[in-house]
């Protein structure tokens, strides 16, 4: 059975169910001297009590898509996807504007793609970024204007989706639902359509890189902005100036969205953090270094030329610093950087806090992202949210 598999789920529930009544029928019909009685009694009490621990493990990492298979959680993942991961062909964005791609005239590295198994709107790989050299999964969502006649030609805007850490980049399109959620909103016209993008961001387990180009370690931030990047504009029929690129991220995804669109805003337009720190709070970046200070999205609103980007920053009250964190960043912006905030009274740090933020994220992203210079996407019906 799957870990995350609803029958693994089942069972586990069925078991601490029965596991109570079985003790309570026993209890009194246990044979033996007192000694084996009180160890026969302990052990059936200590079955209950591992049982009920286990299946509130499986909830939580059901919910947050923490670990996403035995391998996964065992640390035996590794280097087997080194094996079988593509090597994208290098194309130009002049090369690619000279010969536009149809869906009768595919773009060369969409042959790295594959569909996933949950419909033909979604596509996964696995790639060796020619940048990085990080090995990694990429997820991809196609809108269902995507394959729709009057958007043949069409160009779509790109959102790119960080997980947390730990996390999966399997995590948006399951248990944060985000397909589903952001064409509802195209639906309801409060979106454009766009591509959803979701790529490894934990790549050197167990250590937390912060989406960062670490000193002499993993080039984490190459492989997102480039690799990741350069192999969607060579698979897709996607915009590719700056102002057809967004990025959003909870926990530390969250972070990962902020400091990126900060640090590379000739590539991205805005970007969402849910729950996001203003710091690098992983263990490859030293507190106090040159390369900490230069990951962190506070030090560079405070310390660097404003970049023309807007930031969302999501949370809530009760979230630890989540909301002091999202005002010092505010406060520190300058213009043309607008950093805009959408904090609730009440909830945690969890799935739920998330999910209910996406509409209103996806629609303010939408807003954002350059879509007046795509005729088709622009005669799209007109936005009905309001302004984030």
């Amino acid at each position: 059975m799957e870990l995350t598999s609803r029958l693994f789920a089942g069972t586990v529930t069925g078991v601490v169910i029965v596991l109570p009544i079985a003790t309570i029928l026993l209890w009194n019909r246990l044979r033996g001297p007192r000694p084996v009685r009180h160890a026969q009694r302990l052990g059936l009490i200590a079955l209950c009590q591992g049982t009920a621990v286990l299946l509130a493990a499986l909830l939580i990492n059901n919910s947050f898509q923490l670990y996403t298979s035995w391998s996964d959680l065992l640390g035996q993942d590794g280097s087997l996807g080194r094996i079988q991961a593509g090597n994208p062909v290098a194309v130009s964005v002049g090369a690619r504007s000279a010969d536009k791609p149809t869906a009768d005239r595919p773009l060369p590295n969409f042959k790295l793609f594959h569909t996933s198994g949950h419909g033909s709107s979604q596509y996964t790989a696995a790639i060796t970024g020619p940048e990085s050299k990080i090995t990694g999964d990429v997820f991809v969502w196609l809108p269902a204007q995507y394959g729709q006649k009057p958007y043949e030609h069409v160009e779509f805007p790109v959102i790119q989706l960080f997980s947390g850490n730990p996390g999966s980049p399997s995590a948006w399109f399951h248990a944060l639902n985000g397909p589903a959620i952001l064409q509802a909103q195209i639906d309801a016209g409060s979106a454009h359509p766009a591509i959803l993008v979701s790529a490894q961001i934990n790549v050197d387990p167990p250590h937390n890189p912060d989406c960062s180009n670490i000193p002499h370690g993993p080039q984490v931030a190459t492989w997102l902005t480039q690799d990741v990047r350069n192999l969607i504009i060579s698979s897709f029929r996607t915009e590719t100036d700056r102002a057809g690129w967004g990025m959003m991220g909870y926990s530390e995804g969250g972070l990962c969205a902020s400091k990126l669109a900060l640090q590379y805003p000739g590539d991205y337009a805005a970007g969402v953090s849910m729950s996001g720190d203003d710091h690098p709070d992983g263990d490859l970046l030293v507190p106090g270094s040159t390369a900490y200070y230069q990951n962190s999205p506070l030090w560079l609103l405070q310390h660097r030329p404003a970049p023309p980007v807007a930031l969302l920053l999501t949370g809530t009250l009760q979230d630890g610093s989540t909301a002091s964190e999202a005002a010092a960043m505010s406060r520190a912006a300058k213009s043309p950087t607008v950093v805009e905030q959408l904090i609730a009274a009440r909830g945690g740090h969890n799935v739920g806090v998330w999910k209910a933020v996406e509409p209103a994220a996806f629609g303010w992203l939408s807003r954002h992202l350059g879509v007046a210079q795509n005729s088709a996407l622009a005669a799209a019906p007109p936005l009905l949210g309001g302004q984030g």
